[in-house]
């Protein structure tokens, strides 16, 4: 089984720029033109602004490719925040994948699993992930194949 995200991920990278920009020259725009006294509007958009990027920040979007075609499973997650860098693989023989975990998180608006997996000190628990960028069919998906994987 295979899940990309990548069209929805880059919708919501595309949004950030989009927004920012946006905010950018209404702001410049503003000032240049004096459209509205007291700074009102520029007060409005950044208010705005922060509201988004704080929903956004608390939903944790990751770019996700999963795959279990192989003898590996292999997760990629890459975050897509404004100040978050980095990509990740997990590449997880399937012999030695225990189980997965799905946790709710923020009232409910952040999915994250974690994995266990076997390794020769133990069961090792990898760092939560976030799904929130998955669809409910899709986590389902996922979340159905690697419990048919689980020994």
């Amino acid at each position: 089984m295979v899940i990309d995200t990548k069209e929805i991920s880059s919708r919501i990278k595309l949004g950030y720029m989009l927004a920012i920009l946006v905010l950018a020259a209404v702001i410049v725009l503003d000032l240049i033109y004096t459209w509205v006294p007291k700074h009102i509007l520029e007060y409005t958009c950044i208010g705005l602004f922060v509201l988004l990027e704080a929903y956004l920040f608390a939903k944790k979007f990751n770019y996700i490719y999963y795959n279990s075609d192989g003898f590996k499973i292999i997760l990629k997650y890459t975050s897509l925040g404004l100040f978050s860098a980095g990509n990740f693989k997990l590449e997880i023989p399937k012999k030695d994948f225990v189980g997965i975990e799905l946790e709710k998180s923020h009232m409910g608006m952040r999915k994250m699993v974690v994995i266990y997996v076997r390794t020769p000190n133990g069961t090792a628990k990898f760092k939560p992930i976030s799904v929130s960028v998955l669809s409910e069919n899709e986590l389902q998906d996922m979340m159905s194949d690697l419990e048919s994987l689980k020994r």
